[in-house]
């Protein structure tokens, strides 16, 4: 009932939208492991705590509650996913659900207090003619505890959660913004140069640039990983840096290997996680850099043809790049 309520009132209007399928299985996701988990968990602690609203006077809970909200709502709309690495996206779940319950339960919890509180006349004369024994003060006060308990905890392990995610994030932000600046630049104006009909030795320095660029990029965001060897391939970019005047034969040889690796880091690297690496795989810029290189490898075409090919090679690689970011290589 509670996932039916959040479908059909609070996101009517959101799945009235075109999603992709990545778009809906996310929503998806969040409604049933996130969002319908902290309703039904606020309710039930909510139910706890009639007994105190009843029998005892709840004002100090009260007090507790309002600056409760407050922290818990600052800290559940500041948080984003977006600035979680991909291989913490299931520790980002646990997160965001600590904050969003503490919120939740500290509203209804609220909401509870002021409905008792405003209707105290209604209902106080009858509870007051009865005769209550001790111990059942004793048990509301100790219901109460135990959602007031539930609430802290919340919050305290979401905070916690969070901070150490904020750890794992020290430095990316920079490292990120000095990737996309020349990595892009250099990608797409390279892409742009090899439009324009130049000589082959002008062609193969601005193609041994820039897989120059990619793979020291790469090395940087893996590390010395043996399995991908990438000191050769930038040996081999080099080689284009180095010799510009070389055959174009070669010149062709060098860059297909250049391309394949490239494609088989993507695949092989890509953050740790199975789902990336398919998104990745399947994405049309990896698709359209896999159709030119089996073009470049079955075809034999001139020099202006071999760049036009590139040109797109290049277009479709800083594309991948400003998708997915450093996760595209991977993490140390």
């Amino acid at each position: 009932m509670i996932e039916a309520l959040i479908r059909k009132f609070v996101l009517k209007r959101f799945f009235r939208i075109t999603l992709t399928g990545v778009e809906r299985e996310l929503a998806e996701d969040a409604i049933t492991s996130k969002y319908v988990v902290a309703v039904r968990q606020s309710i039930f602690y909510s139910v706890l705590m009639l007994p105190a609203l009843v029998l005892l006077d709840t004002a100090i809970v009260v007090s507790v509650l309002i600056p409760t909200t407050m922290v818990a709502g600052t800290a559940w709309f500041s948080v984003s996913l977006a600035s979680l690495k991909k291989k913490f996206e299931g520790f980002g779940t646990e997160l965001t659900t600590n904050l969003f319950v503490a919120f939740t339960l500290a509203l209804f919890m609220l909401f509870l207090s002021t409905a008792f509180s405003l209707t105290e006349r209604v209902w106080k004369p009858s509870v007051s003619a009865v005769d209550i024994p001790p111990q059942y003060d004793l048990g509301a006060a100790a219901l109460a505890l135990l959602v007031v308990g539930k609430l802290l905890l919340s919050i305290f392990k979401g905070s916690l959660q969070y901070d150490i995610n904020d750890a794992m994030l020290t430095g990316q932000n920079e490292a990120a913004e000095r990737f996309f600046k020349k990595s892009l630049s250099l990608l797409n104006a390279t892409s742009d140069a090899l439009k324009l009909d130049r000589s082959l030795e002008v062609a193969n320095y601005t193609i041994g640039v820039a897989f120059f660029e990619v793979f020291t990029n790469i090395r940087e965001e893996v590390g010395d990983r043996p399995d991908l060897d990438i000191e050769t391939y930038i040996d081999k970019a080099n080689e284009l840096i180095s010799n510009p005047s070389m055959k174009q034969e070669p010149a062709d040889d060098i860059s297909r290997d250049l391309i394949r690796e490239f494609l088989r880091i993507c695949l092989g690297s890509s953050g740790n996680s199975g789902e990336l690496t398919e998104e990745i795989r399947t994405h049309k810029s990896f698709v359209a850099v896999e159709f030119e290189l089996k073009c470049l490898e079955e075809n034999t075409e001139g020099q202006q043809m071999v760049d036009t090919r590139m040109s797109v090679i290049f277009s479709e690689i800083a594309n991948l790049v400003d998708v997915f970011g450093p996760q595209l290589f991977g993490e140390r």
